[in-house]
């Protein structure tokens, strides 16, 4: 089969050209461990900047589908098996992307009350969780660095000592144990412990404004993720129905399945089917 590309121009450009990369493995049947076509090549079929193309590519390596390393050609990969989630996959596809928009609004204000009201202990354990979560990326630890990275933002939420801002996160907060699950390894992106950092010295610095920006920083630089892990769940074709470029499906209606004289079958309960013969046999 031809791969042939389908050039990006819409919004979630760099999930969107994700998808355009897995769709080139998967119809050139790259295997683990063979080559890509180089960045400036890649950039110029997806009609992309070279660092739009770099933030795709640091997402399908956070997930396992390639691997890039300094100096070398970007290679396909296998990607790691996620256990099943007690969740309907096409529910938690449609759930991602809302509950983390209300996760983003939920703690930009978060940080900014617990500028002003943060105690000494509430910053001690920011900084204790940061420390936990950077020590686990140097060591290769992701696991490890997944739970720290959750109880910071666990942390950053209690700090602001809102019962109610605190009960909507626990509500949301589905959406962190997800990502935690099924990409862990974007955590290794360079910038993941200095987003963090600048959150926790915004609000040592008691900086409001400041706070709400960095919290926001944050949670744009893994929307795309989130994006392309929602599709990821819906299963979604590459292409909408206009074959422009990745779509979304709503949802799957259950259409019952045509029998023998090419019709829909519309199968009664068996105590309704027995009923109905018993009353033929009865009619003179």
């Amino acid at each position: 089969m031809i791969y042939r590309p389908v050039p990006l121009a819409r919004e979630s450009l760099i999930s969107k050209a994700a998808d355009e990369i897995r769709r080139l493995i998967r119809e050139q049947s790259l295997r683990p461990g063979e080559a890509l076509p180089p960045e400036t090549q890649l950039s110029k079929m997806l009609g992309i900047s070279r660092n739009s193309l770099r933030e795709a590519l640091r997402i399908l390596d956070g997930l396992g589908f390639v691997q890039k390393q300094p100096g070398r050609r970007v290679v396909a990969a296998v990607p790691r098996v996620v256990a099943p989630s007690a969740v309907e996959p096409a529910v938690l596809a449609d759930a991602m992307p809302a509950a983390h928009a209300a996760r983003m609004a939920i703690e930009e204000r978060c940080a900014a009350i617990a500028s002003q009201v943060a105690t000494d202990a509430d910053l001690t354990e920011l900084e204790s969780h940061l420390a936990l979560f950077q020590e686990a990326l140097k060591r290769g630890d992701v696991q490890a660095a997944s739970d720290a990275h959750v109880a910071f933002h666990t942390a950053l939420v209690t700090a602001a000592h809102n019962p109610i801002l605190t009960a909507m996160f626990q509500q949301v907060s589905f959406s962190a144990a997800e990502m935690g699950v099924r990409a862990n390894e974007t955590l290794k992106e360079r910038r993941q412990v200095p987003l963090h950092a600048a959150i926790l010295a915004a609000i040592r610095a008691r900086d409001a404004a400041s706070t709400g920006s960095t919290v926001r920083r944050h949670f744009r630089a893994i929307a795309p993720v989130v994006e392309f892990v929602a599709r990821e769940l819906h299963h979604l074709p590459m292409t909408d129905s206009e074959g422009t470029g990745p779509g979304i499906r709503r949802g799957v209606s259950r259409v019952p399945a045509p029998g023998a004289d090419g019709r829909r079958s519309r199968s009664a309960p068996a105590g309704a089917r027995a009923s109905r013969a018993d009353t033929r046999r009865r009619r003179p």
